[in-house]
């Protein structure tokens, strides 16, 4: 069982041995078995150029990559499980690693399957460059939109802050209030410190004074969005659960009182499913759950920018799961309860 029998130390224990601990014999059936790294920046190092090291270590360990991805069965109950290798070099994520990944929790959300993940990674794979940091992101939002619904039970995760469009919007502000701001202090020194980037020279009042304020401004909105990014606020999940009749909703806001946000009740307070809609240049599609003493709790958020046949989709099963109307809809109602009506 890798474990020193007279101290008691653990091994270390290979991605096939945990395979064989964790599912049922002979219900293990491999995915993407086939794919293999290339080296997308041709990164070469004095010691080993990428690719040779790559084939090393799959002559090495005989796997194609750091983790082995599939599905088999847990006690008879089918699963989709993960298990990364840290003889692989040091379980090290690399592109092929992280689309292994996504695509199993991908497979286990469409199923849908319980998903299970043994992580032994010691990090990124820095050999394949800024690709990888993007398909971090990918595997991350997978995992935060991935649901997980039964007959008695809807899990539901919803995605935070951590969105490319915040990400963006963070890095432009920070770059631009950054250039207003020394556009601003060479005024006021009388000395062009973007030297690589010639310019006029520009007068302290007013317009050093304006530049400098909307630079100021500009890092002030940045740091904000930073730090609604690094604290991934508005992250969480719904979780309804039938059989108890209890309905839990978990946010995570700001540091302080109020970081952790839960609530608690019974599903027989329920009253109602509402979707208000708002079109226009700011249009927004917002789901509402009616609560008897608590009034209006939203599902969504309100920058989450649902479809129209999206918004109509997640009421009509919610309201079915939870057997309660779909009221005041501002829009749609004849076809929302006409999908009602099919699922039924």
């Amino acid at each position: 069982m890798n474990i020193c029998e007279q101290c008691g130390y653990y091994l270390k224990i290979s991605s096939s041995d945990r395979i064989e601990l964790s599912v049922d014999p002979g219900t293990w059936d491999p995915m993407d078995d086939g794919m293999v790294s290339l080296d997308p920046i041709e990164f070469h190092s004095e010691e080993e150029p990428y690719k040779d090291r790559i084939y090393s270590y799959q002559k090495k360990t005989g796997l194609t990559e750091a983790v082995q991805t599939g599905t088999g069965q847990l006690n008879g109950i089918p699963v989709a499980i993960g298990v990364m290798d840290f003889q692989f070099m040091g379980g090290s994520m690399g592109s092929v690693v992280g689309e292994k990944i996504t695509r199993l929790i991908e497979y286990a959300t469409n199923k849908p399957l319980p998903l299970i993940l043994v992580c032994a990674s010691g990090g990124a794979r820095m050999q394949e460059g800024m690709n990888l940091f993007l398909l971090f992101h990918k595997m991350q939002l997978d995992l935060l939109c991935m649901s997980w619904r039964s007959e008695y039970i809807w899990i539901e995760f919803i995605a935070g802050s951590r969105k490319t469009s915040n990400f963006c919007w963070a890095f432009i502000l920070f770059l631009g209030s950054l250039g207003f701001l020394l556009v601003g202090i060479s005024s006021y020194l009388d000395k062009n410190l973007i030297s690589f980037f010639p310019s006029q020279q520009i007068i302290f009042f007013p317009q050093g004074i304006v530049m400098s304020f909307y630079g100021i401004a500009g890092l002030f909105i940045s740091s904000y969005l930073w730090c609604t990014i690094t604290w991934n606020v508005g992250s969480g999940y719904d979780r309804f659960d039938r059989k108890e009749g209890i309905v839990c909703i978990f946010r995570w806001g700001f540091p302080g009182k109020n970081r952790r946000i839960f609530l608690r009740f019974l599903m027989k307070d329920i009253q109602s499913i509402r979707i208000e809609v708002k079109e226009g240049i700011y249009a927004r599609r917002v789901l509402y759950m009616e609560i008897r003493g608590l009034g209006d709790v939203p599902l969504t958020r309100t920058d989450e920018n649902l479809t129209p046949r999206e918004i109509e989709q997640k009421a009509a099963e919610l309201a079915y799961f939870l057997r309660v109307p779909i009221e005041n809809a501002s829009w749609g109602q004849s076809k929302v309860n006409v999908y009602v009506a099919a699922i039924i």
